[in-house]
């Protein structure tokens, strides 16, 4: 039901951090024993298996634990300093002497790879529910483990991590006493809003650059948000890779440095391994030819041979593999053998058969030939096999075969580091991943810059008269923009002011009105050399109101307003560079958008960038249209913070939950303004029981389908009803599975039930089976602004009356 993103993947991420984060308290260390563990990081200890519970103290790393029995579901009940609870598996390792046992287990299938990090080659994938044994639990986010013959790393977020007695062990019956509430010191909290900020972490702990490229480090506390004052970056070795102050690093010479970052409000320190190759990046081409000969002739005479990059080359069939000739006139390319090997004009050749053809080129007079061998080889996956990119775009390609390695022919052309195809100027290469024994390959065609970046409209959602800025965002070479807007049968052309430059950007904006209401489309062209030219990415509308009225509902399509963009901003937080998010390694970019297989992008955005991204991102990728199918397709009437509220929910969670839940549908389908004794009631779910009392001990009767029409006899318990079906049996539904609906009237939101809206709304805060304040806190805010107008972040404060507890876990709360 829930698609991944970035929000939800952030608060996966607290709920892990937000174990390991408390005040510091003097604490007495127990005398060492043979069933003890150790905390990796300062740990708290709770009242009971779950991080929404009590925290009775904040064990200091390296404390000794007793383990009073095996671990289960990740919690491990332990002994310390006269105080007994649970702690988090995840940061407890085994010390010299203690004869626990250290395991893992997978919850989803995941990789084992050579190193501490998602770039690390990957020797195994561990599958679902596969239990291997942990030689090091150390490390906060990857665990050192054996599987399949091989040693390395998994990462511990697919990872249940198990401490067990030795078999001949009785579990210990421990003499600690419990911590009443009047044992806690007087700042125990439970809320996980609390000093989230001290955890920090980098957005990435390895790059790989060529020289001249630039990538940036952020810094980011425990909500993923970039920590922005007070940091400081260094390099180890600034000849190698330099670094600016705000975190750029950029390769310069062949070589590998370390860029340490420092948070100077809590004096923690992260680094960041940059290899840089040999390869250059061009930078800008001189705009004139050089005014000076050579002042040295060549001292050998010019050889009779065309050079080539290779004279022989094995191929596996399938594959392409090119050829480069030196040579400053045209070349013309043949094959001796079309029916191994084919060979295009500009020196692509295509493997078709096994066996042996000879590759000639010719230029000037001069030939040169490579002798191509093709041969069968084992299979390797691949994603693409063609790939059109637009230069200065990254093109993502994946590759599920272990241990492969990727390699670009001409990386002037388009470079490639694990996938990510950086396009460099217009031409056509060939990107190969390669295993011990066989290849696959991407003939890569990278097109002319876009004159066009990103374009958008503000406000989102304007109203008749109201003044709406047309942006556009180009790289620094173009000299003008403007804008062809269509209104009618005419188009108006709209000047843009001088770009402003920002970051390797330039940013430009022209105004208009519109005196009616409706969707405008808005074309920007930029001048590059006297030239006017569009593309895609320079095609965006403009939608205008009849009024600013967020209140009244009507049954038209709407679009997301600014407030709600900004919100969804605050939500996600900005991050420049493409980065495997830590939790589920979907790469990531900007304010939380999700980079699919085949899908290009620009990396190391500008804000401005990231923000039109997003604007694109909610108009165009099916959030705001499926809300708009949702409630038009229906024929219910609802207003903008409604509206509003849908699609932040909608970004968060896929696109699919207003179709894929029919809780929660039907929830905001019961709205009907017609008179209460014109409704029915009906079941909102699947497989409801219905049982012979108002309570899950009672036995279960049946099971009721989604939409099953019940006539309700009684509502005295608020948290059962009492149901009559249509065939007579009378028996007892949760109220949460009890909906009712209008039999005449208009479906209008302002008529919904409000705290079964809640209910259901609010049910979006799991992550990983756990309950995650930040989720709950989202959703609140939802709620917020679908009842009460305000779009405000308000961080777990409740300004107003949301009631919410979660059905599998009653003690979490509003």
């Amino acid at each position: 039901m829930l698609r991944s993103s970035k929000i939800l993947r952030t608060w996966i991420a607290v709920c892990l951090i937000a174990a390991m984060l408390a005040t510091m308290f003097p604490l007495h260390t127990a005398a060492a024993q043979k069933h003890t563990v150790t905390p990796t990081a300062p740990l708290n200890l709770h009242t009971s298996a779950s991080t929404s519970s009590t925290v009775i103290k904040t064990l200091a790393v390296g404390t000794e634990l007793t383990l009073l029995s095996d671990s289960a579901d990740g919690w491990a009940h332990v002994s310390a300093g006269g105080y007994t609870g649970y702690a988090s598996t995840a940061y407890l390792e085994i010390p010299a002497g203690s004869d626990v046992e250290l395991s893992a287990t997978a919850t989803d299938y995941v990789f084992l790879r050579s190193g501490k990090g998602s770039s690390y080659t990957a020797y195994a994938m561990i599958p679902t529910n596969v239990t291997v044994p942990v030689s090091d639990n150390s490390d906060e986010y990857w665990a050192a483990v054996t599987y399949g013959g091989y040693s390395g790393y998994s990462s511990k977020l697919y990872l249940i991590i198990n401490l067990k007695l030795p078999a001949d062990t009785t579990p210990v019956t421990s003499s600690h006493r419990t911590a009443s509430y009047a044992d806690l010191p007087a700042n125990t909290h439970s809320s996980l809003s609390y000093d989230l900020s001290y955890k920090m972490m980098l957005n990435a702990t390895s790059v790989a650059l060529d020289v001249n490229e630039s990538y940036a480090l952020t810094l980011m506390d425990a909500s993923l948000r970039p920590v922005t004052g007070g940091v400081v970056f260094t390099s180890s070795d600034p000849s190698v890779a330099d670094v600016s102050a705000s975190g750029t690093v950029t390769g310069l010479r062949q070589g590998q440095a370390t860029v340490t970052v420092k948070a100077l409000t809590t004096g923690s320190q992260y680094a960041c391994s940059v290899t840089v190759s040999s390869t250059v990046m061009p930078t800008e081409a001189p705009t004139q030819a050089p005014t000076e000969a050579p002042t040295e002739a060549p001292t050998t005479p010019p050889s009779d041979q065309l050079p080539l990059s290779a004279n022989t080359a094995s191929v596996y069939r399938g594959c392409y593999y090119q050829l480069l000739a030196t040579s400053d006139a045209a070349v013309t390319w043949s094959t001796s053998n079309a029916s191994v090997a084919t060979v295009t004009s500009d020196g692509i050749v295509y493997a078709k058969t096994a066996g042996t053809a000879v590759i000639t080129a010719k230029s000037s007079g001069l030939t040169g030939t490579c002798t191509v061998t093709v041969s069968e080889g084992t299979s390797v996956n691949l994603s693409h096999s063609t790939a059109s990119i637009t230069a200065g775009k990254t093109f993502l390609a994946r590759s599920y075969t272990l241990g492969v390695s990727w390699s670009s022919a001409d990386p002037s052309v388009a470079s490639v580091n694990n996938g990510y195809i950086l396009a460099k100027k217009p031409g056509r290469t060939v990107v190969t991943v390669s295993s011990a024994n066989g290849a696959a390959t991407i003939l890569v065609t990278v097109t002319d810059a876009a004159p066009i970046r990103f374009a958008y409209t503000s406000p989102n959602c304007a109203y008749k008269n109201q003044t709406v800025t047309l942006i556009a965002i180009t790289d620094q070479k173009r000299t003008a923009v403007r804008f062809n807007v269509t209104v009618g049968s005419s188009t108006v052309t709209v000047n843009a002011t001088s770009g402003v430059k920002d970051g390797s950007t330039l940013v430009w904006k022209g105004t208009t009105t519109f005196s009616s209401p409706g969707t405008y489309k808005v074309a920007a062209y930029s001048q590059l050399n006297g030239k006017w030219t569009t593309c895609s990415d320079g095609s965006t509308t403009a939608f205008v109101s009849n009024t600013t009225d967020k209140t009244t509902t009507v049954c038209t399509a709407r679009r997301a307003s600014d407030e709600v963009i900004k919100l969804i901003a605050n939500f996600e937080g900005y991050i420049s560079s493409i980065y495997d998010d830590p939790i589920t390694g979907d790469p990531t970019v900007g304010y939380g958008r999700v980079i699919f297989s085949g899908q290009q992008f620009y990396n190391t955005m500008t804000k401005n960038e990231a923000f039109a991204y997003l604007v694109q991102t909610v108009n165009n990728d099916g959030y705001s249209s499926d809300v708009n199918s949702f409630l038009v397709g229906n024929q219910v009437r609802f207003n903008q913070q409604q509206f509003d509220a849908l699609v932040c929910l909608v970004y968060n969670t896929g696109t699919g939950v207003l179709s894929g839940d029919n809780e929660l549908s039907g929830a905001l389908l019961n709205c009907g303004d017609g008179a209460w004794g014109n409704t029915t009631y009906y079941i909102n779910g699947s497989y409801v029981r219905l049982r012979k009392g108002p309570g899950t001990s009672y036995d279960i009767i049946t099971e009721l389908s989604n939409n099953t029409e019940v006539a309700v006899l009684s509502t005295a318990n608020s948290a059962w009803y009492q149901v009559k079906l249509s065939d007579g049996t009378t028996g007892y539904v949760s109220s949460d599975y009890i909906s009712r609906r209008s039999t005449g009237g208009n479906l209008d939101l302002t008529y919904v039930d409000r705290q079964t809206l809640i209910n259901k709304f609010c049910a979006y805060h799991h992550a990983a089976g756990d309950c995650i304040y930040g989720l709950l806190y989202r959703r609140v805010d939802e709620m917020e602004m679908f009842f009460y107008g305000d779009y405000e972040r308000n961080y777990g404060v409740y300004y107003y009356d949301i009631n919410f507890t979660c059905a599998r876990n009653p003690s979490f709360h509003t």
